[in-house]
């Protein structure tokens, strides 16, 4: 008998914008396995002290820095900014390379808004349907940790081709 044991890179999660709900994205992340990365165009927020669990920490303009990463079926990317004028230019480079999941920290309101943005600017309805804003599961998060539990549950399960429910209720 011959045994195969097949060892790939780990699963990436790439966020951009250093806020708030990043940080316990990059440790919750980091515990799971996954490499992680934080791009910010702010010295400020993104740095070592704030995030010591990251991999990788990029500054600059974070629509250049996507054109430069990897994406893969094993890529994760939240987009924490809160800011059109970063979220739209992202977008449009990150969507059309089908990483395994995208999601946009927002309200339903400002989802509509920003798939309106792209849907004119020529995006097709397709890549528009991988974006999931607002991301998470509704586990009724609060807290900056609960939200990014939500964001990497949903990650997974979109990740594994799972609706998220009760595991008591799975047939």
């Amino acid at each position: 008998p011959v045994f195969f044991e097949v060892h790939g890179p780990p699963p990436t999660l790439i966020i951009f914008g250093a806020g708030h709900v990043a940080m316990p994205l990059v440790s919750l992340a980091h515990d799971l396995g996954l490499k992680t990365i934080v791009v910010d165009g702010r010295p400020r927020f993104a740095t070592r002290e704030r995030f010591p669990d990251v991999d990788e920490l990029l500054i600059g303009i974070p629509s250049e820095i996507a054109a430069t990463l990897s994406y893969t079926s094993w890529t994760f990317v939240v987009l924490t900014a809160h800011d059109y004028k970063y979220d739209l230019p992202v977008l449009k480079v990150v969507l059309p390379a089908r990483p395994a999941y995208v999601g946009l920290l927002g309200s339903k309101r400002r989802g509509r808004a920003i798939k309106e943005f792209l849907r004119d600017g020529g995006m097709t309805e397709e890549l528009l349907d991988q974006l999931h804003v607002p991301t998470g599961l509704d586990i009724g998060s609060e807290t900056a940790p609960e939200i990014a539990l939500s964001i990497l549950a949903e990650a997974v399960a979109v990740k594994s081709g799972r609706q998220a429910a009760f595991l008591k209720d799975r047939k």
